[in-house]
């Protein structure tokens, strides 16, 4: 008998120690990693990038990790960026992400992009969306059937207010309100029963206007593209003056269509050709830097 007590005084012992000193059972619950039951993943996996033959990661970095049942997704499951930044955090149950979910950017800060809850295919209650500053971008709400339901508001990337609108069942509702960066109001748009909105005209600011980070970005001149291809097939040139030219690869095809400035591309296209001659896709440049890929008509 006095052993028996002198046992149970030892087990009170070392779980009052273990809880005082804050030691909590582990995500994996003591499961052996990476195993399986009946040939289907179960319990607590990190899948590796050798697993999944990712190229942009190094082999033995994780991709992913949490856990299964059964080979089905369950609980909290985490991926990173190759660089090992947290990608997401999604909640899953029987193979569904279906709960709460956030997703990240891949900066330095490792700032929040979007949070919400996922109810299969739908969005449910509060979502929030972020600048890569940390600011909100978009505040959103939905019904339990997943249509926007209450105030939705827009947000520029210095926290004002971008828009403001309300929304029933999916439908825009009542009138929404657009602004400048600095707060003045932008537009008015009044929405019918049916939530088709005709606006009341663009109004002026009143107050100095603000420019945005991201505006500022845009307003810097990049370094032009390196002049490419000859100005007319049929002769070459020896340079080129600044203005607007266009160029040619030695198969007559245009390679260059714009603005030039100290023989650069400053702004117009570049026509890009795969390996047979045909059109590829088109470059878009301003300023000097590359905006974005044009439309192959």
């Amino acid at each position: 008998m006095k052993t028996i007590i002198t046992l149970l005084s030892f087990l009170l012992l070392a779980t009052t120690t273990i809880a005082s000193t804050g030691i909590t059972e582990p995500d994996q619950d003591s499961d052996t990693l990476n195993q399986k039951v009946d040939n289907r993943k179960h319990g607590y996996w990190m899948i590796y990038a050798h697993m999944r033959n990712e190229p942009n990661f190094k082999p033995d970095d994780v991709i992913e990790e949490g856990r299964f049942k059964m080979s089905r997704k369950i609980g909290q499951w985490k991926k990173y960026f190759p660089g090992g930044n947290l990608k997401s955090e999604i909640v899953y149950k029987n193979g569904k992400a279906i709960g709460d979910f956030t997703t990240y950017y891949d900066n330095e800060d490792n700032t929040v992009a979007e949070a919400g809850t996922w109810g299969g295919r739908i969005y449910k209650d509060k979502f929030i969306r972020r600048h890569p500053n940390g600011n909100i971008a978009q505040e959103k709400y939905f019904n339990e059937s997943g249509k926007p339901e209450g105030r939705q508001v827009y947000y520029h990337e210095n926290g004002q207010i971008e828009l403001e609108f309300e929304m029933k069942n999916g439908i825009e509702t009542g009138k929404a309100t657009r602004y400048w960066p600095n707060g003045d109001i932008k537009e008015i748009i009044i929405f019918d029963e049916g939530g088709n909105g005709k606006s009341q005209g663009e109004v002026a600011r009143v107050n100095p206007p603000v420019l945005l980070e991201s505006q500022k970005e845009e307003e810097k001149e990049g370094p032009g593209l390196a002049l490419q291809g000859e100005e007319n097939a049929a002769h070459k040139t020896g340079g080129i003056v600044d203005g607007y030219h266009k160029t040619y690869n030695e198969n007559k095809d245009i390679l260059m269509d714009g603005e030039f400035k100290k023989g650069k591309l400053w702004k117009g296209k570049l026509y890009i050709y795969d390996e047979f001659g045909l059109l590829e896709k088109i470059e878009m440049y301003k300023k000097g830097k590359y905006i974005g890929n044009g439309v192959i008509e």
